[in-house]
């Protein structure tokens, strides 16, 4: 293991076996050593394994498969040419070349793994393993609560994000004046083709900022300006 001091002993060890799955050791597909022969290993308690265990499966490098133990889903090396030979590869093949041609761009959110399933045809969990390893490369990542997104956390915009914007423009450009009655939840689902759970959270992002507010009998009020404006 790494001689380096600093950090957790499970991060260390998270960091290790990172290092050697992009090593190949093991391979994609291949399953990680057991808890208990990693304690061995690294001479350390099996609730420290299971720690630097589960940074890898937050990151996506390694998945759990009941009765098994967990399987390395990516070997972390972007870009690598790989044969899609199985379902969950051919999915991540598939947005892997989206997001490399530029039609997924940074911080857009992806479909749910249930919406992703219906489209592929496949169970959820296929889905999920596809995600998985393209967060394993580093082209997306979950965040948690929000969903799955094309780069980095940093990057991360829900459909939420996205409406409240356009309803920050309408307002700063005057299609809605300050006390004017901002359309329903149903109507601006319709119009931005997302659900209405979508609109909510954005009307709950811009009540937030107070530009918008909730009257009785009358609906999302605009209350004043976007800051900045």
């Amino acid at each position: 293991m790494s001689k380096a001091k600093d950090g957790p002993t499970y991060v260390r060890i998270a960091e290790d076996l990172r290092r050697r799955i992009r090593e190949g050791d093991p391979p994609a597909g291949g399953m990680l050593p057991s808890e208990a022969d990693l304690a061995r290993t690294y001479g350390v308690a099996r609730g420290t394994v299971r720690q630097a265990v589960a940074e890898l499966e937050r990151t996506g490098l390694v998945a759990s498969e009941a009765g098994r133990g967990r399987r390395v889903v990516g070997d972390g090396l972007p870009g690598a040419d790989r044969a899609a030979s199985t379902q969950y590869e051919t999915i991540a093949e598939a947005l892997r070349k989206r997001i490399e041609s530029g039609e997924l761009t940074p911080g857009q959110q992806l479909p749910g793994e249930a919406m992703a399933a219906d489209q592929y045809g496949v169970s959820k969990g296929t889905v999920r393993q596809a995600f998985q390893l393209l967060a394993a490369e580093e082209l997306i990542t979950a965040v948690h609560g929000k969903g799955w997104f094309v780069g980095g956390p940093d990057h991360a915009r829900t459909r939420a994000d996205d409406v409240a914007a356009v309803l920050r423009q309408d307002i700063v450009s005057g299609r809605f004046a300050v006390g004017a009655v901002l359309p329903g939840e149903n109507a601006l689902a319709q119009e931005r083709g997302v659900g209405r759970i979508t609109v909510r959270r954005a009307f709950a992002l811009l009540e937030a900022e107070g530009v918008v507010e909730k009257r009785a009998g009358r609906g999302r009020v605009v209350k004043t300006q976007p800051k900045g404006s």
